[in-house]
């Protein structure tokens, strides 16, 4: 019987951004119950730990007790910072955990390095400014321009008047993103079209791709509203997720790139990657995702990786416990 510990941070305390960006770090609460209950169901034997200030006390007594820690922590301490805290923690005790890496996790916080790293690789991206006291200039960028943090997940930072048309709503957003977020801020060139994303699960040389799946915004009066904006995403209503309708050659291109994303940023065992498509069917990557939610789309919840593979008939239950069994693979543990 292989034995398991979910780890997870219940964000209680907000040490950065506003008091809204404390929703989305509540469906941890519904999400690890009923991932303990799947495993104990699957023959596992299983324990939830939380992520709190003596968690690296808890690790050390306890290594040796479990084969491998499930890391579902998105934060640590009961705050909503220092995620990275908790893979160098299992890094330095040498515990098996699923996941990302503390090296892959801090490149991918950074949306412009994570560019930076993927354009000689020919992944196109969206040119970009990066804001760090406002007074930077825009070098002939144009507009719409979306603003967004840098180092924020799960649409944080990113609200409906994050798209702007003029060099006084870009810097109205910006400075009041730097107040709030506390790190650079960027503007982005808004690509008006599709947005898709992409799900990948396993390790080299075996890595799967799931079918590209696509978010409508029904609703929208205008292209500029057509974004996974926090209001979007957490305002309460169920995400708008389907299999997305796309020529055969640029779903080929999508799973060339997102393949290239997971291997150049060291991706370990599952990822997403987002796109826009412009009318033109021109690709550009949003970012790349670690550790990407992984709930039901039940119980109110919304996953995007959960429902692209459900388009290969893998439930839930399933994908837990194949991101846990891929995980013990790549440790020579499976």
């Amino acid at each position: 019987m292989k034995r398991v510990i979910v780890l997870y941070n219940l964000a209680e305390r907000l040490e950065k951004g506003v008091p809204s960006d404390l929703i989305c770090e509540q469906e941890i609460t519904i999400i690890v119950p009923l991932v303990v209950e799947l495993l104990k169901k699957r023959g596992y034997q299983v324990e939830a730990l939380k992520a709190d200030l003596n968690l690296w006390e808890e690790l050390k007594a306890r290594k040796g007790s479990f084969d491998i820690v499930f890391n579902l922590a998105e934060a640590f301490g009961g705050g909503n910072t220092n995620e990275t805290v908790v893979p160098a923690m299992l890094e330095g005790l040498s515990i098996p955990f699923t996941g990302a890496s503390l090296g892959n996790m801090s490149l991918i916080l950074d949306k412009e390095k994570t560019k930076l790293v993927l354009a000689p690789y020919g992944i196109p991206t969206a040119q970009h400014v990066l804001f760090r006291t406002g007074r930077e200039v825009l070098n002939g960028l144009g507009f719409p321009l979306i603003v967004k943090p840098i180092k924020e997940e799960a649409s944080i930072g990113i609200y409906s008047d994050c798209v702007v048309n003029n060099e006084a709503d870009l810097l109205r957003k910006v400075l009041d993103s730097l107040a709030k977020y506390k790190q650079p801020i960027m503007a982005e060139r808004f690509i008006r079209g599709r947005e898709i994303s992409v799900g990948v699960v396993g390790n080299l040389p075996d890595i799967h791709v799931f079918p590209p799946l696509e978010f409508l915004f029904e609703g929208a009066t205008s292209e500029l509203e057509k974004i996974r904006s926090y209001e979007y995403k957490w305002g309460g209503k169920k995400e708008q997720m389907v299999r997305a309708d796309l020529p055969p050659q640029i779903i080929r291109q999508l799973v060339e790139y997102s393949k290239i994303c997971f291997e150049a940023t060291d991706c370990r065992d599952y990822a997403r990657m987002d796109y826009r498509i412009d009318p033109e069917n021109g690709i550009y990557l949003l970012e790349v995702n670690y550790n990407p939610g992984i709930g039901p789309n039940s119980h109110g919840l919304n996953n995007t990786l959960t429902k692209m593979a459900s388009f290969e008939g893998c439930s839930f239950e399933d994908l837990v416990e194949r991101v846990i069994l891929v995980a013990m693979q790549r440790y020579g543990l499976a």
